[in-house]
């Protein structure tokens, strides 16, 4: 084991909140025993809270065909992964919310790899998760062993776009910046400084247990309070990753449209839920009129381009 997944194991473990245990128990009725595990990540998680917003919950199972009775719900989520889902469950006298992604755990390690061109899943579990149920240690060490790998996928990704001298923060604010627009995001100006700030001192560690597993001459040197991180890659090497990216983003930007329409039409509410994100993180206001046209779909897709138009997602 590196000390890099020492550490990913270590955050794994950490406490969440009730809410996601109840939510995790439904999960595991639903699906029974083929979940291997449960994931939580996202807002609630670094804030430690679960009376807001909708939980981020990753279900990983043992395949598809085990985890649905439904064959065209198999294979889209083969085809297209992750498919997700709405659920709430009661928790004393409140209601508990998430949106959890199903997953096959056995493809995990794939998609946290430099294999997988796309960051729609690297560059999300690169961030702080925890395991809210594990099967066995088999599959707790799955998970934390391919977590450990989208945080080396993702640094190895971002080192192209700084300088070869740089700092952890520079590192992560410009891959973020970069994977944001592999997606439709309604981020606002700011979101991967306030990200990085809500747990600078992680993310810094782990750059500094990924660094030297670069493909590259790297070195680190700390002055003051402030690390500094070197990584000397080749200058055609580093001008063919940002060429090879312009493409990627495009190809990735199209698989991530196809995973909102075919979740929109899986995800109970999913299209309310699509559009309150967007309200929330951009400040738009959403023009409520499309849900009273007699062609509602194409109403829909007008206010989307209005919404596009107006920069509340790029």
């Amino acid at each position: 084991m590196t000390a890099l997944e020492a550490l990913i194991g270590q955050e794994l473990a950490r406490p969440v909140p009730q809410g996601a245990h109840a939510l995790t128990d439904r999960v595991r009725a639903i699906y029974g025993s083929s979940v291997r595990a449960v994931l939580m990540y996202g807002s609630n998680l670094r804030q430690d809270d679960d009376r807001e917003g909708l939980l981020d919950l990753y279900v990983f199972v043992a395949g598809y065909r085990s985890a649905y009775r439904n064959v065209a719900l198999a294979t889209a989520n083969r085809l297209l992964p992750p498919n997700v889902f709405y659920l709430e469950v009661p928790v004393g006298v409140r209601v508990v919310r998430c949106k959890y992604a199903v997953l096959a755990l056995d493809d995990l390690p794939r998609l946290t790899s430099p294999a997988t061109a796309e960051p729609y899943f690297w560059a999300r579990f690169a961030q702080p998760c925890a395991l809210v149920y594990a099967a066995d240690e088999r599959a707790r060490d799955a998970v934390a062993t391919a977590l450990a790998g989208a945080v080396a996928t993702f640094v190895q990704f971002g080192v192209s776009f700084v300088g070869a001298s740089f700092e952890s923060q520079d590192l992560w604010t410009s891959a973020w910046q970069a994977t944001y627009a592999a997606e439709i995001r309604p981020e606002r100006s700011g979101a991967a400084a306030a990200l990085y700030a809500s747990n600078a001192e992680r993310f810094e560690r782990v750059t500094a247990l990924a660094v030297p597993l670069l493909p590259w001459v790297v070195s680190s040197a700390v002055e003051g309070d402030r690390r500094h991180f070197r990584v000397d890659i080749p200058a055609p090497e580093r001008r063919r990753a940002l060429r090879a990216w312009w493409f990627r983003r495009r190809q990735a930007k199209v698989r991530f449209l196809l995973r909102i329409v075919r979740n929109a039409l899986i995800f109970e509410g999913g299209v309310d839920y699509v559009l309150w994100k967007i309200q929330r993180h951009s400040g738009v206001t959403i023009d409520q009129a499309w849900r009273e046209k007699r062609h509602r779909w194409l109403a829909l897709g007008a206010e989307a381009w209005r919404l596009y138009r107006a920069r509340a997602f790029h």
